[in-house]
């Protein structure tokens, strides 16, 4: 669906005031079906379509994409994850998918999947940065910086 012009305006508002916009997932209204889960991953693709935003920021619980879930004896933090320009797919050799029994919105694959996204639908991205809530590392992805510990996604360079 298209991002509302009421949503892209008030984010363009907000970078006029040299502010971040910060969207979240939520309950909303939908005309297909009564209610839906919107989430805000899926804001992200469209907002940075719209505003030409040169990076996005998808902040989580964790430091960023692990090879396990985080919790577990020898998870490592990816550093960086190739995205194919063409067709969105990773490069993810050796990723666990699980999600969490309460994220109703698809989990890590669905954050994976629209940060992707991001990379195929807004040629002004030039990066996609996944990081822990409060950290060093979401300061500096929020300031436009490479963090020093989070997960980039990038676009794999052609052959």
């Amino acid at each position: 669906g298209a991002l509302p012009e009421g949503a892209a305006n008030g984010a363009r508002q907000l970078l006029k005031r040299g502010l971040v916009p910060v969207v979240h997932g939520d309950v909303v209204l939908d005309e297909a079906q009564g209610v839906a889960i919107l989430s805000g991953d899926v804001w992200m693709v469209e907002l940075c379509k719209e505003l030409g935003a040169r990076s996005a920021v998808f902040i989580t619980d964790v430091e960023g994409v692990f090879t396990a879930p985080p919790t577990e004896p020898g998870a490592q933090l990816l550093r960086e994850i190739l995205v194919d320009p063409k067709t969105g797919e990773l490069e993810l050799t050796g990723v666990s998918m699980d999600c969490a029994s309460h994220d109703v919105t698809g989990g890590l694959r669905a954050k994976l999947e629209s940060a992707a996204e991001v990379l195929l639908q807004a040629p002004s991205v030039d990066a996609v940065y996944i990081v822990r809530a409060g950290s060093e590392g979401a300061d500096e992805a929020m300031r436009g910086k490479t963090p020093e510990r989070g997960t980039t996604l990038k676009r794999k360079a052609p052959p």
